[in-house]
């Protein structure tokens, strides 16, 4: 049989942006992208949650997700449905060290969708029953986060890896008691204070063929100058520890290991991230294939090498049966030992994923917005995309495991666990381990 020869694809860019600064001092980064008529805005500010009162935390998170319910010219839903009305649909997140808000829309409907994003920025309305219902709903979003095995895992790991005391170890959208103290006052000051021009970017992508971009971004740039943005700064690391979230009634249990690392500017980010995909991130990883294909423990191993803003971070997790989830996570430990190198077969196939996969995760607007958003919110250019791909094309599989065995030690990591800890404590420490068990409220 006559086969066709396949050959590798050029390798993608993403796509350059024309940068301006706006009349309030915002950056503003431009994707001119012909053929996507759908098009992005995505503000980023660089607000941390840190600066919440240690008694409100949550407000941040309120004040985003009730941005939109209303604003002074057009309360009680009105400005809603004007951007409706547009084709516009809006979206926001909450990070540790930034906000996020953009909206969706037919290109050539952006000079009325911006009006109307920046009157939302500018004067939302807060009534106090907006503040009211967004208090329950994140309360009631709490509740939920709290059954789930998954989140209740990941939780416990973040508390066990930066502390109580940090405002990284603590829930990013507050607890049912600091949402419960959280007034309409409260919101409108956090607003006051933090959704502010000063050192915010606005990032605009789309076919732009059909506006005038000056334009579009004119009422964004009118968005009134109102002091300074609030420091950042990353929480240290306490010491490694192995804490199990009860929950008594799970029928398995949910394991996240994991530890700091260098983040993106190091020179070992690259192998890293390679690293990271032939270890856990790739269905035929060395966890996965052990794990899920060998011995049947679970349907899935993932995790790899993620950048934070200034740092990095690695993560392994999966959901085991109780009976053997302490077996799971000692094999979990003993793969990140690396007593075998990677090959370089593990290597080429995880470079060549990470390289395959990037057009496929950036075809629209949307996605260039948010993966140059994502960098705006860490202080990083967009060209740092390129310039990641190029040196993933560098290290030999002598560099990756040489990075790996440097920057993530099993002795270094900490690891959480949740599920029935009647059963899960015993067997986690006949196989070495001290854990500490935790109440449901961890």
């Amino acid at each position: 049989m006559n086969r066709p020869t396949v050959h590798l694809a050029q390798r993608w860019h993403f796509p350059t942006p024309e940068l301006r600064t706006l009349p309030n001092g915002m950056r503003a980064q431009v994707f001119h992208l012909p053929g996507q008529h759908v098009a992005a805005l995505e503000l980023v500010l660089p607000t941390p949650l840190a600066a919440e009162p240690r008694g409100l935390e949550g407000v941040a998170t309120v004040a985003l997700t009730a941005i939109d319910e209303g604003t002074v010219a057009h309360p009680d839903g009105r400005i809603s449905e004007l951007l409706e009305l547009q084709g516009a649909s809006v979206h926001g997140v909450t990070l540790q060290t930034s906000t996020r808000l953009g909206t969706d829309a037919p290109a050539h409907r952006l000079p009325e969708v911006t009006t109307l994003f920046a009157e939302v920025l500018s004067s939302p309305a807060y009534t106090t029953d907006d503040v009211a219902h967004h208090v329950g709903l994140q309360v009631a979003t709490h509740d939920s986060l709290e059954a789930s095995p998954g989140a209740v895992a990941k939780r416990a790991f973040r508390s066990a890896l930066f502390g109580r005391d940090a405002r990284e170890g603590r829930p990013a959208a507050g607890t049912p008691e600091t949402l419960a103290a959280i007034r309409r006052d409260d919101v409108v000051a956090w607003h006051q204070r933090h959704w502010i021009p000063d050192g915010a970017t606005v990032i605009l992508a789309g076919d732009l063929s059909s506006v005038d971009v000056d334009e579009v971004l004119a009422p964004i740039g009118a968005w009134p100058v109102g002091g300074t943005a609030a420091p950042r700064s990353a929480a240290p690391p306490l010491a490694p520890s192995v804490v199990i979230a009860d929950m008594p009634d799970a029928v398995q249990a949910t394991v996240q290991v994991g530890c700091l690392t260098p983040g993106r500017r190091h020179p070992h980010w690259a192998a890293l991230k390679l690293a990271g995909h032939a270890i856990t991130g790739a269905f035929a990883s060395r966890l996965n294939l052990e794990l899920r294909e060998r011995l049947g423990y679970t349907y899935g191993v993932q995790g790899g090498f993620g950048a934070r803003r200034s740092d990095g971070q690695f993560n392994a997790g999966s959901s085991f049966r109780t009976e053997v989830a302490a077996d799971a996570v000692a094999r979990i430990l003993q793969g990140l030992e690396l007593h075998a190198p990677f090959t370089e077969l593990e290597v080429s196939d995880a470079r060549a994923f990470l390289l395959g996969v990037a057009p496929l995760a950036n075809e629209t607007a949307s996605d260039i917005a948010r993966q140059a958003s994502v960098l705006a919110a860490a202080d990083e250019d967009p060209t740092f995309v390129n310039e990641h791909f190029e040196r993933l094309e560098e290290p030999s599989a002598a560099d990756v495991t040489a990075a790996f065995r440097e920057h993530v030690r099993p002795d270094r990591v900490t690891i959480a666990v949740s599920g029935n800890a009647s059963e899960l404590e015993p067997a986690l420490r006949a196989v070495g381990l001290d854990p500490v068990v935790l109440d449901s409220a961890g």
